[in-house]
């Protein structure tokens, strides 16, 4: 996992500038870097629930949604999936008369809300709306004050000598380090107080207290490919902030590289099963035999 001041720290050596402008211009193309490779593929959709309300057309959309995927409504044990209205004409045209149905055919999103056509008729029908969430840059430091308490097989991290949670922690990463520590990275699902955090998953390490840490914030995108922002970044900074055309070449080549690998695991959700000629020659079930006798 690469952090923010992973990046930053990486950024520094590279370009052998570690003043506080050359430090920022890094920031900022790795974030558009990040921004651009995390929205090309599917790292930042997520879902969000509500339930409808009786006779209640519109609903908030989720916080930070970019734009909707789509919508589903689920009635009974029915999965309903209404269409989008294209415009905003073809959806004051449908609601030129009052209707309520709890089978939606059309959804429309306008002003921070999601609105159903028909209006639901009935209360507490599960809505699911799937959205691209609009990525935050990376600007909060790796905080690593005090020690921490880890149990195996337990989500809690209790924090002590100093160290002092926040509630933006959570969505961030922690790690205990060695010896204590088992040195993997584990993301934080909630801020509980200010020395208590929940991981969204159990901590599998050994059960250890005072033990040394840190919280970092990290990119959306896949671990083994996150190197390729700072590539990315390289090769804009060496062509064109600073020319260097064998430094832009050879960044510009390692992001190439990486860029194919990533596409080729995850340009697409499931694994496509390739289906190859073979010499087996094709038979009619209908001509076997399926029974012998003897005369």
């Amino acid at each position: 996992m690469i952090s923010y001041t992973d990046y930053r720290n990486r950024w520094g050596k590279l370009t052998k500038n570690t003043t506080t402008s050359g430090l920022e211009t890094g920031d900022l193309l790795i974030n558009d870097s990040l921004r651009y490779l995390t929205g090309k593929f599917y790292f930042n959709e997520r879902s969000y629930t509500t339930v409808t309300q009786a006779q209640q057309q519109f609903y908030n959309l989720p916080p930070q949604v970019k734009n909707l995927i789509n919508v589903t409504v689920n009635i009974g044990s029915v999965l309903w999936t209404p269409k989008f209205a294209p415009n905003r004409e073809y959806w004051d045209a449908l609601n030129v008369i009052t209707f309520y149905q709890d089978f939606p055919s059309f959804f429309y999103v306008f002003d921070g809300q999601m609105g159903l056509f028909p209006i639901p008729a009935s209360d507490d029908n599960t809505i699911t709306m799937n959205y691209k969430i609009r990525l935050r840059d990376l600007s909060q430091a790796d905080y690593s004050t005090g020690t921490v308490t880890v149990t195996n097989n337990s989500a809690t991290v209790t924090g002590a000598g100093g160290a002092t949670f926040i509630p933006d922690m959570a969505g961030r990463w922690i790690r205990v380090t060695a010896p204590s520590g088992d040195e993997q990275w584990y993301e934080i699902g909630a801020y509980v107080n200010s020395t208590t955090l929940t991981l969204l998953n159990p901590y599998t390490g050994v059960t250890t207290s005072g033990a040394s840490y840190v919280i970092g914030e990290m990119p959306l995108l896949a671990e083994d490919y996150q190197d390729l922002a700072l590539y990315r970044a390289l090769w804009v900074y060496f062509n064109s902030i600073v020319p260097s055309p064998a430094q832009a070449k050879m960044y510009k080549e390692l992001y190439d590289v990486g860029y194919e690998m990533l596409n080729a695991e995850y340009g697409q959700k499931t694994t496509n099963v390739a289906l190859v000629d073979t010499d087996a020659p094709v038979y009619n079930p209908n001509l076997f035999v399926t029974s012998l006798t003897q005369t």
